[in-house]
């Protein structure tokens, strides 16, 4: 440690000098130097500093307050889990977006209660902080209050509340399924989104639904959302759409949707796709024949290899390459 100025933080971290770290979180004089120390212990992981940084929740400048926070998040220890709730009521935004982001990353039970309170905020950084933590804490207790988040005024908080929902998994699945009757296209699509990475077949029959929506980003993320759960009923309207004239994306992603469920029965329907006027529909259709599998597209796809746009050649000769491995190696002799 100098005798005369502030403490020279980055040395003492890049020592290791816990002893001189210390010092510096404590230096009454110089806050800049207990926020620095108060980083520098996470960046560090020194476990022996939680006692310190829970102490250092308590300084009278929210910057240490809010950087001994962080460095908690990351320490996984419980004793901090109370203390740094005590942080969500600071007057400081950024102190509260930093306490809830802690919370989350120490994913204790406890937590939840004090996370649920923040959901109504004042600044929307905090609310999406505190439905991000409340989705990696992943109680389905928080369900309910994460799904009027999705109404919220501010769009990064209503992404943060549908990926809560994604995280937590199936108990979020009938109040997704409610939010697709929202007026709100951003939010049906949003929703339609969620449960597709969800993947539960509950949502099928109100996704296929969707296909029909009056908003065609709502159409199209229904027809990403039914490629990602593998389930018969959605065949026949994803067929349906990969015909609409009017919505060259929604023929696209209905490509790529049957491909993924990879039942025979879209065979011919994607092999009149490798004639549409549109190039990227042609693509998908290519793609989606190779993972399907079945013989009858080799010969359109051979045709296709003539295509006069790269992209869907190249998509023709993946289609070709799966058949080929399917088919395994030659035998030898």
């Amino acid at each position: 440690m100098p005798l005369f100025g502030p403490p020279d933080v980055a040395r003492l971290a890049a020592k290791g000098d816990f002893e001189g770290l210390l010092a510096a979180l404590t230096n009454r004089r110089e806050w800049r130097a207990r926020q620095d120390a108060a980083e520098a212990f996470g960046r560090v992981g020194d476990t022996r500093a939680v006692g310190p940084l829970i102490a250092a929740l308590k300084d009278d400048v929210s910057g240490v307050q809010r950087a001994a926070a962080i460095s908690l998040g990351g320490m996984a220890d419980p004793r901090a889990v109370e203390p740094i709730a005590v942080l969500l009521k600071s007057r400081a935004a950024d102190v509260r977006a930093a306490a809830a982001d802690s919370l989350g990353r120490l994913g204790d039970a406890r937590s939840v209660g004090p996370l649920l309170s923040v959901l109504k905020d004042e600044s929307w950084s905090v609310r999406r902080a505190g439905a991000e933590a409340l989705g990696r804490i992943g109680d389905p207790a928080a369900v309910e209050a994460i799904s009027a988040m999705l109404t919220d005024r501010d769009s990064h908080v209503r992404t943060a509340a549908a990926e809560a929902l994604v995280a937590i998994g199936a108990a979020a699945i009938e109040p997704l399924i409610g939010a697709l009757k929202l007026p709100s296209p951003d939010i049906r699509a949003a929703a339609a989104d969620a449960l597709g990475r969800i993947g539960d077949t509950r949502a099928v029959r109100n996704l296929i639904s969707l296909l029909a929506d009056s908003d065609n980003g709502v159409r199209n993320a229904a027809a990403v959302a039914l490629g990602k759960i593998p389930d018969g009923r959605a065949l026949g309207p994803l067929l349906v759409a990969l015909a609409d004239r009017h919505d060259e994306l929604l023929r696209h992603n209905a490509a790529e949707a049957l491909g993924k469920m990879r039942d025979i029965r879209a065979v011919e329907p994607l092999t009149a796709a490798l004639r549409d006027n549109v190039v990227h529909v042609r693509a998908a259709a290519a793609e989606a024949l190779g993972r399907i599998g079945d013989p009858r597209a080799i010969g359109p796809l051979r045709l296709t290899l003539t295509d006069p746009y790269a992209n869907v050649r190249q998509a023709a000769e993946r289609a070709l390459a799966e058949f080929g491995r399917a088919a395994g190696p030659e035998p030898l002799g």
